[in-house]
């Protein structure tokens, strides 16, 4: 993957107190509809702890969506990324078919960022080069973070069914290596290995936000 970097990713203009009350005010409609009685209000707060995960990952469904269509993307909150496996093993554990290239497997990054973090998908809708790609990705203000993307699909398999995707890392003797997820007939694969040719008009791709 080339280092050389000339785009300005924009600054994010974070939500007023004002607006996140708002929405609040929303989600308290939805509370109050439900009835939810003294003994349950009072059963949520005293076990806090065992009810924060769900409300994060309610939370995090919302604004996942909003971004979805906002930006014609997908946004999804990956969890759980075991960093500390080794790329083999990080492509074992999504539980598909291998069509792998060892000594490109050997390259993929790992190890590196949160546990947890935000994926980007996005799908260009045409045919597309692995140069062209690293463009497309500059725009978007995103770096490819396979180890987060294999995590994402090993969480839910189903998810390349209907949106086979990849990412690419370094670039060899003009070929980028890559890491795609995708159905054929019945079968689940995870292909790695190193290509210069076009990227298919159905591929989405996926990275994680600049910081």
């Amino acid at each position: 993957m080339s280092t050389k970097n000339t785009s300005t990713v924009p600054e994010i203009q974070l939500a007023t107190g004002e607006q996140i009350e708002h929405i609040m005010d929303m989600w308290r409609r939805r509370l109050k509809g439900r009835n939810v009685t003294l003994a349950e209000a009072n059963h949520i707060i005293q076990n806090g702890n065992l009810y924060l995960p769900v409300m994060d990952k309610a939370a995090d469904v919302l604004v996942d969506q909003v971004r979805s269509d906002m930006q014609n993307t997908i946004v999804r909150m990956v969890r759980n990324i075991r960093r500390n496996r080794s790329a083999q093993q990080t492509i074992t554990d999504t539980g598909r078919n291998e069509y792998l290239t060892d000594s490109v497997v050997a390259t993929m990054p790992v190890g590196q960022g949160p546990e947890e973090i935000e994926l980007v998908y996005f799908r260009l809708g045409r045919y597309v080069y692995a140069d062209e790609l690293e463009t497309e990705y500059e725009a978007r203000g995103l770096m490819p973070d396979p180890q987060a993307q294999a995590a994402d699909n090993e969480a839910d398999p189903a998810f390349a069914d209907q949106h086979p995707n990849g990412c690419y890392w370094d670039r060899e003797d003009k070929k980028h290596s890559y890491l795609t997820f995708s159905r054929w007939n019945v079968e689940r694969d995870v292909d790695c290995d190193r290509d210069d040719s076009l990227w298919d008009d159905d591929w989405w791709f996926a990275g994680v936000r600049k910081s």
